[in-house]
């Protein structure tokens, strides 16, 4: 969640539900309106902290912001050049079954791609795990591991609204489609 004029906060909600008065301690104040992609990897650094990962819209550049013991967040550190090819770019969780949170990315062919998070803040070279892969798609998400079976999964939507799950294999990829629902067309983005 981004407040205007960039403004990044962590909510402190006693309960669990928020609300636009909800209490928030800020994790940045200004510039992060430079970002159009922002994502939440989990621990990729090794130290047992959430991290979050962006990318600058002007450059594709890729950043890494780790997570501290103080709940904020330290100085950016450039991961990635370029990642401007990329029409979606979602936090999965481990779906390699090592345990550290990796991501996939998706370029302008439909071509997926799987980058392994490390536990050093970097990820490996790019593995192409599917091809023409999720063209309907409008909207994706890590949604943690659905199954239990220690894998993350993935939450997709259509342009008609029909929402569709996708187990992690285990081996670094995606299982065929199941379709879980209908009707999500008018909701603005998933979480």
């Amino acid at each position: 969640m981004r407040f205007p004029p960039g403004e990044v906060p962590l909510p402190s909600p006693k309960c669990a539900a928020l609300k636009a008065s909800t209490p928030y301690t800020t994790l940045g104040t200004s510039g992060w309106n430079q970002y159009d992609v922002m994502v939440s990897t989990g621990d990729i650094t090794g130290d047992g902290r959430p991290d979050l990962v962006v990318r600058k819209a002007s450059t594709g550049d890729m950043y890494l912001y780790k997570g501290t013991s103080a709940g904020k967040l330290s100085a950016r550190v450039k991961i990635a050049s370029n990642w401007k090819t990329y029409k979606r770019i979602v936090a999965v969780g481990a779906i390699t079954g090592d345990g550290i949170g990796d991501l996939i990315a998706q370029d302008k062919s439909n071509d997926l791609y799987r980058y392994n998070g490390t536990r050093t803040g970097a990820f490996k070279a790019r593995v192409k795990i599917a091809t023409k892969w999720g063209a309907s798609y409008n909207a994706c998400v890590g949604v943690g591991d659905l199954n239990r079976d220690g894998i993350g999964d993935l939450i997709c939507r259509d342009t008609s609204g029909k929402l569709f799950r996708h187990y992690g294999n285990g081996k670094g990829g995606f299982g065929a489609r199941t379709q879980i629902g209908t009707g999500w067309g008018g909701y603005k983005a998933l979480y």
